[in-house]
């Protein structure tokens, strides 16, 4: 692992353990043994560090997401692939996720990097909208709010970052499924959906610390 990644590794390490503003550039010099002088080399600022981290995370959670919507036109299909990929990225990935998710606020209000991580952030969700409105208007989804849909649909997706463990009762695969059925459910689809989630087609954020080295049987993603 070269120098630029270490310190984005060590940067997701601590800004989701003890939080951005808590961190500081001394604690990330410390982490990867480095000068402070020796991070600026690489970074131009910590607030230009997290920006890129959000900006690189989102763009995988796009690219990825529209890979595994590829021909899937029906709505059901589509929710069931929503709510399965963003509930192993977040499981897979909890270090980077709760970043992404939750360091928003630590961008500096009016600048380019915060409106353009703003705009990624929607631009993914514009998924979630579309396929809850197509379904809405084809008749196969029930939803009397579909703001409020959305978010209960999404906050259960990320949650998986906060409590997921690989060695708990639940294998990742179940969880995904069981995340599935209960978002059918709470869209009142009567739609059977069979969907196999492929791990490969997932982002790889390769500063995702503490990586075990075990793989999945896809062969890709280590599994956590």
């Amino acid at each position: 692992m070269d120098a630029g990644m270490k310190i984005k590794a060590a940067a997701i390490d601590l800004f989701a353990r003890d939080g951005y503003a808590a961190t500081s550039i001394r604690d990330l010099a410390r982490a990867v043994n480095m000068t402070n002088a020796g991070i600026y080399h690489h970074v131009t600022s910590k607030e230009a560090l997290l920006a890129d981290l959000m900006r690189v995370g989102q763009l995988g959670l796009i690219d990825a997401t529209d890979r595994l919507l590829a021909h899937r036109p029906a709505p059901a299909d589509r929710l069931a692939v929503l709510i399965g990929s963003l509930t192993a990225i977040h499981a897979l990935n909890p270090m980077t996720t709760r970043v992404m998710d939750g360091e928003l606020r630590s961008l500096t209000p009016g600048s380019s990097a915060r409106d353009e991580i703003i705009a990624l952030r929607d631009r993914y969700e514009d998924r979630w909208r579309t396929t809850l409105a197509e379904g809405a208007d084809q008749g196969d989804f029930r939803i009397p709010d579909q703001r409020l849909t959305r978010l209960a649909l999404m906050a259960m997706c990320t949650g998986t970052s906060e409590w997921y463990r690989p060695d708990g009762d639940a294998s990742l695969e179940r969880v995904c499924a069981e995340f599935v059925a209960i978002g059918l459910a709470s869209v009142r689809s009567r739609v059977q959906v069979s969907m196999r989630l492929d791990l490969s087609l997932l982002p790889d954020y390769p500063w995702e610390p503490h990586v075990d080295p075990r793989v999945d049987p896809a062969g890709r993603h280590p599994i956590r």
